[in-house]
């Protein structure tokens, strides 16, 4: 079995810290992005928006 993954940690202009993990073979994307005290989760399949949540930064 071979896994398909990219993985990346950046920092946005704005000073917020972000982390992607792409599926390559099914074009499908997971965001977590640290916003003050909130950490954002977002997930994408094939260029769409299918999920966006948010949740405290104490939670995680």
């Amino acid at each position: 079995m071979h896994l398909n993954y990219d993985y990346k940690q950046k920092e946005k202009r704005n000073g917020t810290s972000y982390i992607k993990v792409r599926d390559k073979e099914e074009n499908a994307l997971f965001e977590a992005e640290h916003k003050g005290n909130q950490v954002v989760l977002t997930t994408y399949w094939r260029n769409e928006k299918t999920t966006c949540f948010s949740m405290p930064v104490e939670l995680v």
